[in-house]
């Protein structure tokens, strides 16, 4: 049987993730944003759908998930 586990969370632009991130250390969320971007390609390959994706603990999914839709106006 596989492991349960929440949907990803992403973020659609820097200014969401510098955002969130910022929240997250006000709450003391543990938790980072995963960027998809490589300096290699020097901003010729990008994600169109993501900018990046939320990394954190399992019991702090919903929180984290809340706060991208404030920020988000939802």
């Amino acid at each position: 049987m596989g492991v349960l586990r929440e949907p990803p969370l992403y973020v659609r632009n820097e200014v969401e993730a510098n955002l969130l991130e910022a929240l997250l250390r006000s709450e003391g969320i543990p938790g980072f944003v995963k960027v998809y971007q490589d300096p290699a390609y020097n901003g010729a390959w990008t994600f169109n759908d993501a900018y990046g994706q939320v990394e954190c603990p399992r019991e702090f999914h919903a929180r984290v998930a809340a706060l991208l839709s404030a920020i988000r106006g939802r």
